[in-house]
């Protein structure tokens, strides 16, 4: 008997080869594929020629170009031996090509995995040492004497080469009055008021009257009442000595 023929495959059958490459893959082995792919960019990258503008600490420009396997620090180190500076007073700052940011980096880290078309190699500032601070001069001050209130008396120290307008606080606070009301007057007999834009130096004083327009209103009466109480003073002392003397 006649055997019958082998019946043909199918149309359009993908062979066993083109079966492998068009079965899905699963995320694992996609992961290893994207893996290599990055590996063999970033060789890529590293094993090329970088070409970028070097900027020496003098402004003048230079081309150079640098195998991209080598570490930021090596090309710190070449570029200063080149151009005859010390690598430890410098330093390099990278920037990138189109957009010219700053790039960060390690001094480990592979000039060609940057993207770097500006080197500027930048002169280190020492800093500065802490000076120490120059003594200081203490403030020359005098005893000022103030009287108020008629028969009260306070003694302030205040700088003797200021104005009196900036002494008026510390004399206000010692005799406890306004600043709003006090009058500075040369004393208690005369009435003579002060000129506050000079200073007791300039005025030739070490003593003055202070006087409260609020708690004194009548400013005559209170210059006469002083200078009465000082009068009785004066004559009393006279009067002791007077006494002493006989004796």
């Amino acid at each position: 008997k006649r055997m019958k023929a082998r019946a043909p495959p199918p149309p359009n059958q993908p062979s066993a080869a083109s079966r492998i490459h068009s079965e899905p893959k699963s995320p694992a082995e996609t992961a290893v594929i994207s893996d290599q792919n990055l590996v063999s960019m970033k060789e890529n990258m590293i094993n090329r020629l970088v070409d970028f503008t070097v900027i020496l600490p003098s402004g003048v420009e230079q081309k150079c170009t640098v195998q991209g396997s080598k570490a930021v620090m090596d090309v710190l180190v070449d570029l200063c031996s080149q151009y005859h500076l010390n690598p430890s007073q410098h330093s390099l700052e990278l920037k990138s090509s189109g957009t010219q940011q700053v790039l960060s980096y390690k001094p480990n880290t592979l000039i060609g995995a940057l993207d770097v078309q500006t080197v500027l190699l930048k002169e280190k500032i020492p800093e500065e040492k802490a000076k120490r601070p120059l003594p200081r001069v203490p403030e020359k001050s005098v005893r000022l004497v103030v009287n108020y209130l008629k028969t009260q008396k306070a003694v302030v120290r205040v700088s003797p080469e200021v104005p009196l307008h900036n002494i008026i606080p510390a004399i206000c606070e010692k005799c406890e009055v306004s600043q709003e009301h006090i009058v500075l007057l040369r004393d208690g007999i005369t009435g003579e008021e002060l000129e506050l834009t000079k200073s007791l130096e300039e005025l030739g004083i070490k003593e003055l009257y202070a006087w409260d327009r609020k708690k004194e209103p009548n400013r005559k009466a209170s210059v006469s009442s002083d200078a009465i109480e000082k009068e009785k003073t004066r004559l009393l002392g006279l009067f002791n000595a007077d006494r002493r003397d006989s004796k």
